[in-house]
């Protein structure tokens, strides 16, 4: 993926035409989710009638009643592609393609802000604090960003939630009780202690770590020594008594210190610098960067695509805008042939 991604943006920071076609491929693929997307927004808060639960079982095994999950698994993949797309669909719009991405840059826009997903809004938060922090331009502007937004997921989500009626477990993380969540929800809980424990796997074997997919060895130990009132939840008591070798750290920071050590981990921030030095040349790269870097908060898979995508992009000059001039002259072929061809 990484390689694929990295060819098509060479190919593309000097090639409008195909600037253009990425952004009508990008339009094509976003309808068929966002529609998902906006019918369980219906049913969600205006129907409630779970009929949208028909067409989401197409594609997913699970379907979250009265969450909005587009096509995806779960309602946090959905808000990952909403950050990850969006982002894609801003830039494109920003650089002049605002008739083919404004309507799905605005779903969405809508679909993150109404979906309330926790992890999704913690992944944004993260992502603009990153930035903050390898910003060159726009950092004092990103700082009211991300103040702004925390204020709404503080102040205007849990207004929402109360207008629209809305409830369910994923309310009470708009609570933000962290204390009662980690005893309370086996969502949370995972999320945070799975990744702890990896940490806490690397203190203990820091060169070498445990090896290569061996996150689980001691997994079950620290757990029970350490976190044993997650116990209660069915999937942790299952993965502890049944199947510790499916554990896994659900971060992917987590899993490459504590699966590789330092040895590993270095190579990877080798790697993860050199994207770092090429998304410097604009801010949107900067952005693009710190969402990967956000992403993976919850996911431990090397092979995750929005990553890999992202730093392809990154590294192969995507972001970095395209020439007035040329931009021009193939914008005026594009009109002339389109012309010709009605």
């Amino acid at each position: 993926m990484y390689r694929v991604s990295l060819y098509i943006a060479e190919q593309a920071k000097n090639d409008p035409a195909l600037r253009k076609q990425i952004a009508v491929y990008l339009l094509v693929g976003f309808v068929p989710p966002l529609a998902a997307g906006l019918l369980q927004l219906a049913d969600a808060y205006l129907i409630r009638s779970g009929f949208s639960g028909v067409l989401t079982g197409l594609f997913s095994e699970k379907v979250y009643k009265g969450r909005i999950q587009l096509l995806s698994g779960e309602p946090s993949w959905g808000g990952i592609h909403l950050l990850t797309g969006g982002l894609l669909l801003l830039y494109l719009y920003k650089e002049g393609y605002r008739k083919i991405t404004i309507v799905p840059l605005i779903g969405c826009a809508v679909l993150l802000v109404l979906s309330f997903s926790a992890y999704a809004y913690s992944v944004l938060l993260i992502a603009l604090l990153v930035y903050v922090f390898i910003a060159n331009k726009y950092r004092g502007r990103m700082l009211l960003a991300l103040g702004a937004i925390g204020l709404v997921i503080v102040v205007g989500v849990p207004f929402l939630l109360e207008t629209l009626k809305v409830s369910g477990y994923f309310t009470d993380r708009f609570q933000f009780n962290f204390p009662h969540l980690l005893r309370a929800d086996n969502s949370f809980f995972i999320r945070v202690i799975f990744p702890a424990i990896g940490f806490m796997e690397f203190w203990h074997h820091p060169i070498f770590g445990v090896g290569g997919g061996f996150y689980y060895r001691e997994f079950a130990e620290l757990l029970r020594g350490h976190f044993d009132y997650g116990m209660k939840f069915t999937e942790v008591a299952n993965l502890v008594n049944e199947h510790p070798e499916m554990a896994t750290s659900r971060n992917l920071w987590s899993k490459l210190f504590a699966e590789e050590g330092l040895i590993g981990a270095l190579l990877f921030l080798g790697f993860m610098s050199a994207a770092l030095r090429s998304s410097r040349r604009h801010p949107f790269a900067q952005f693009a960067f710190a969402l990967c870097v956000s992403l993976v908060m919850n996911f431990d898979s090397y092979s995750f695509v929005n990553f890999w995508l992202l730093i392809g992009w990154i590294r192969g000059g995507f972001f970095e805008g395209r020439p007035d001039a040329r931009a021009a002259e193939w914008d005026t072929q594009n009109d002339r042939e389109l012309r010709r061809t009605a």
